[in-house]
């Protein structure tokens, strides 16, 4: 599944929001490099680490391997740590609609 260009990608966990940060930084040097290529974020990478960590808890980014088309998915909630993962497929929020509302009973 990995390639000679991705398999140095750690499959670990976080424990601190710095971790992350630190992995988030790596990444973004990765696809500047044209080593991997953004799949899906919920905050651009740009803001996050020009400090925009204090708008949201949680935060997930997906990069691809443009060689082999491997995704790494990196997930970090800022007060319990996070993980980078190796996903099956992009993340699609369309994947997950709102519930229903509930009608209220009388």
């Amino acid at each position: 599944m990995r390639c000679d260009n991705c398999n140095m990608i750690p499959i670990i966990e976080f424990n601190s929001p710095v971790d992350y940060l630190a992995a988030l930084e790596a990444f973004d040097k990765m696809v500047k490099h044209g080593t991997m290529e953004i799949a899906y974020q919920n905050m651009p990478i740009d803001i996050m680490l020009a400090g925009g960590i204090n708008l949201k808890e949680k935060f997930f980014h997906q990069f691809r391997c443009p060689e082999c088309g491997t995704i790494y998915g990196m997930f970090v909630n800022m007060r319990a740590g996070g993980q980078i993962k190796i996903d099956e497929r992009v993340f699609d929020p369309a994947d997950y609609p709102d519930p229903p509302e509930k009608k209220e009973e009388n």
